[in-house]
């Protein structure tokens, strides 16, 4: 592990936005072929907490994309372990605002199953795209589903994710691949297929 530090100030009236993008990406881990790495000699703070290459995907497979309502998804992380095994638990719910088939198809195939997830930090100056899931530890996806139980209340799937890892929220940016393109995620731009 790195033994890297570094000055972290405050410029006073900084903009500092909360949560996560409303468009989220996953993929079942048993679609991708190689996974990228931590940074291998780290230098400096973004790279000891930063994933290095692309995700290679089995062939045919793509990622997907999970709609989660502002204001009611975020990433979260946690030390867990004892002191010589210690490790994070990265976290992420999202809110998916309806029951519809696809919904319900998720939560069925979810159970028991790896499921990776890219999310989008919200920033001006820098796109930040982290991953929940790792080549090591298999995530543990739990969906919850509710109609609501008046006009106006809240109805749709909880998606609550949890995986071990290395590095809180590791940073990606590479491409993800889907089936309408490619989203490079250095850049946060998408380029449509032809």
């Amino acid at each position: 592990m790195a033994d890297i530090f570094e000055d972290m100030q405050w410029a006073d009236g900084k903009i500092n936005p909360s949560g996560i993008a409303t468009e989220l990406f996953y993929i079942p881990k048993s679609h991708i072929k190689t996974f990228p790495v931590p940074v291998a000699a780290p230098a400096n703070a973004s790279e000891n907490v930063s994933l290095d290459g692309d995700f290679e995907l089995v062939a045919g497979k793509t990622w997907m994309r999970l709609h989660s309502t502002q204001g009611k998804g975020s990433v979260t992380f946690e030390k867990t372990g004892e002191k010589e095994c210690g490790m994070v638990l990265n976290k992420g719910t999202f809110k998916f605002p309806d029951l519809s088939d696809a919904a319900k198809n998720l939560a069925k195939n979810s159970i028991n199953a790896s499921i990776i997830f890219v999310a989008k930090l919200p920033h001006q100056s820098e796109k930040r795209y982290v991953v929940l899931g790792n080549i090591d530890y298999d995530s543990e996806v739990g969906v919850n589903g509710t109609s609501g139980d008046e006009p106006g209340s809240d109805k749709g799937l909880t998606i609550e994710v949890t995986v071990p890892d290395f590095t809180p929220l590791p940073n990606y940016a590479g491409a993800l691949v889907l089936s309408d393109g490619s989203l490079d995620c250095a850049t946060g731009v998408f380029t449509a297929n032809p």
